[in-house]
């Protein structure tokens, strides 16, 4: 039983569950041959071959426009200045052509979609640049606006999906960025959390590579370089980064700034050796001593809590004891209690591990599983414990937020040899409806025929003698307990599992591992998979978010509803909207829910379709969504330039000045100044 709390006390540990992560072998290494070959021994001498030249680099449109800018604005020294810049930075460098030619006197002004640039209104970027199209026959946008526009666009793609952790948008938006070149090392830093996420191991390892080995003049500062190496220790194994570190140590500046960043690596050497990494072996004496000496000397409370996590994997139940009182002296902490009791149980002293924690429940709120091990002592344990009212309804709390049958089955039982009859025969049915076994039914046979339930026996017997008939013919011969006292167990309370509670607080990720460890004991309910579902929707893993609504489906269990329309959603938010129609066509869904997906189907439909240009088939489904949903002003204002294209002038200046009386949105106000002008209307 202590071996098991190490092992959840290790899980819950925040220093192995945050700065210490374990690391799964890879076959892409961090440091490339070419890299790593730099630290090789010489070689022989060998004939010279001739070297291509690099290519120069020229400058970009956004290089060469404050030359372009002096020179038509007659400011000959600025130009001449602004050359000679030019020359240092790209070698070779010429005067272009066109550099005083006169503009063109017919260009088009786009001060209008500049502004709107930079207030990030793409949609009124969209129907401005139709407005100045419709103005000006075979006029595009200059592509300096539109480099700059996608560029701008994928940075607000990019930076909204991370806030909202869709990290499937962060990965699609910034698939084209290239590690090697790009300058905003910040759109690389969200694609390297959105690979962690999806556990995509071979581009992390690839990214991270980009940004370190970088060519002389893509180098970044060495505050970029030390950031990134940071974020390395939770995905590049330790060998691997050891090796990077020795590499990027050419440079003296950034050598001295990573001592800090070395110490961080030990730390976590021992770290994954504590928490059984694969591949990880025991850290080296070094390693130990550094650590250790840093503990002694900072007192720092993760440094004390490795140290003692790293004695008690080392079979030093003691030493580790002394390092988890160091913490609490710092001020307790929930690693902390989990240390000392740990230690306490491995040396045999199950009854103070259990009063030590005891008196520490409140830094505990959130560790049911270990609470589990350390609360059962005085329910499993022959020996009669003094027990305070509020551990048993915390370790009742504990059962529940986990779905623990095991512990609902102990429960029931102290529950039973205490004659508490009503709460044991709960106890037993919630630990049977978890987990079906013999023990639980026994208990629950007996509970109720304790009370004099005789039809509920009866039905017992109906139902589960066939798969169990051993348990029935066992209590025909047990006998009455004694009823020695015991403290007062309440029936099961409808206090949540913590995976359900989660799903509420939108802590999907939680949500996720609280379900996965439940799964690697036993098939979940079906309502379970359908809030695994829901779960994996709010993390937007579409592809398991559907197979595990399908599967609600199946089971049905009273969850068909939910099932249905979440994988309707599910279908929507991956663009299958034949594939939902088809769902809608087959399964009974309430009817708002049902009219939620309808709307969000045919919203779905008219975009598309507008996005085609399709301006007569964006009507039909804009038509067929106002028959069961009201139109919010975003989509009336579609349906406004749906007309204007298909030039229905009259009836989409008439929307846009109703729209224009119920907001006041400054798109409105742009589509009635563009049908005015198509109109000819001056005023």
């Amino acid at each position: 039983m202590m071996r098991s709390t190490f092992a959840a006390a290790l899980c819950a540990s925040t220093i192995l569950a945050t700065l210490l992560l374990a690391v799964p072998s890879r076959a892409t290494p961090l440091v490339a041959p070419r890299a790593a070959s730099t630290m090789a021994a010489p070689t022989p001498d060998l004939p010279a071959q001739p070297a291509t030249p690099p290519t120069a680099p020229k400058p970009d449109t956004v290089d060469l426009a404050a030359l372009y800018y002096y020179a038509r604005s007659g400011e000959s020294a600025r130009v001449e200045a602004e050359t000679r810049r030019l020359e240092l930075k790209f070698p070779g460098f010429t005067i272009p052509t066109d550099l005083y030619a006169p503009e063109n006197g017919d260009q088009v002004d786009e001060t209008t979609l500049w502004q709107l640039y930079e207030r990030d209104d793409y949609a009124g970027i969209d129907q401005e640049i139709s407005r100045i199209a419709a103005a000006n026959p075979g006029w595009e946008p200059s592509a300096d606006f539109r480099a700059k526009l996608e560029r701008r666009k994928m940075r607000l793609a990019m930076t909204t999906a991370h806030t909202a952790r869709d990290f499937a948008t962060v990965i699609r938006e910034g698939a084209n960025l290239d590690a090697t070149q790009e300058a905003e090392i910040d759109l690389l830093w969200m694609l390297i959390d959105a690979y962690r996420a999806n556990g995509m191991h071979e581009p992390l390892t690839m990214l991270y590579r980009g940004i370190l080995f970088r060519p002389p003049e893509k180098t970044l500062s060495d505050d970029l370089i030390l950031t990134t190496l940071r974020k390395a220790m939770q995905d590049v194994p330790a060998a691997q980064l050891r090796e990077a570190i020795q590499i990027l140590s050419s440079k003296p500046d950034l050598a001295l700034a990573m001592t800090a960043l070395r110490l961080d690596l030990m730390r976590r050497e021992i770290g994954d050796y504590v928490a059984d990494a694969s591949g990880m072996s025991i850290p080296t004496a070094e390693t130990i001593s550094a650590i250790r000496q840093v503990a002694e000397m900072e007192r720092n409370p993760k440094d004390l809590g490795l140290m003692g996590w790293y004695a008690l994997k080392s079979d030093k139940p003691e030493e580790a004891a002394r390092w988890f009182e160091q913490m609490m002296q710092h001020g307790a902490n929930a690693e902390a209690v989990r240390g000392l009791a740990v230690s306490l149980g491995h040396r045999g002293k199950e009854d103070q591990a259990f009063t030590f924690v005891s008196s520490h429940l409140e830094l505990l709120q959130d560790d049911d599983a270990f609470l589990l091990d350390q609360l059962s002592y005085p329910f499993r344990s022959e020996v009669r414990t003094d027990l305070e009212d509020r551990v048993v309804t915390r370790y009742s709390e504990a059962i529940q937020k986990t779905e623990s049958a095991d512990h609902a089955r102990l429960l029931g039982w102290y529950a039973y040899n205490s004659r508490q009859f009503e709460p044991a025969r709960a106890w037993f049915t919630r630990a049977f409806e978890w987990k079906p076994e013999a023990d639980s039914l026994k208990g629950l046979v007996l509970s109720a025929t304790r009370l004099g339930q005789k039809a509920e026996v009866s039905d017992l017997r109906e139902k589960h003698a066939g798969a169990y008939a051993a348990v029935f013919d066992e209590i025909r011969s047990a006998l009455e307990p004694k009823g020695k006292g015991g403290k007062p167990v309440s029936a099961p309370t409808g206090v949540q599992p913590r995976y359900a509670s989660s799903l509420q607080k939108k802590d999907y990720g939680a949500c996720i591992s609280e379900l996965r460890t439940l799964e690697a004991k036993a098939a979940l309910r079906p309502d379970a998979v359908v809030i695994k579902g829901w779960c994996l929707l709010g993390l937007n893993h579409l592809a398991e978010a559907r197979q595990a609504f399908m599967q609600g489906l199946a089971d049905g269990g009273g969850k068909s509803d939910d099932a249905a329309y979440g994988l309707g959603l599910t279908l929507l938010r991956s663009n299958l909207t034949d594939d939902a129609e088809a769902l809608l066509m087959r399964q009974n869904l309430t009817p708002l829910r049902e009219r939620e997906l309808r709307a969000e189907m045919l919203w779905q439909k008219a975009r598309a379709a507008f996005d085609r240009k399709q301006y007569r088939q964006t009507l039909d489904a804009l038509n067929a969504r106002l028959q069961i949903m009201p139109e919010p002003v975003g989509i009336s204002q579609m349906r406004a330039w749906s007309h204007y294209h298909l030039g229905n002038l009259a009836q989409s200046r008439a929307i846009f000045a109703q729209l224009n009386q119920v907001v006041a949105d400054p798109a409105n106000s742009r589509g009635i100044a563009a049908i005015n002008e198509r109109m000819g209307i001056t005023r």
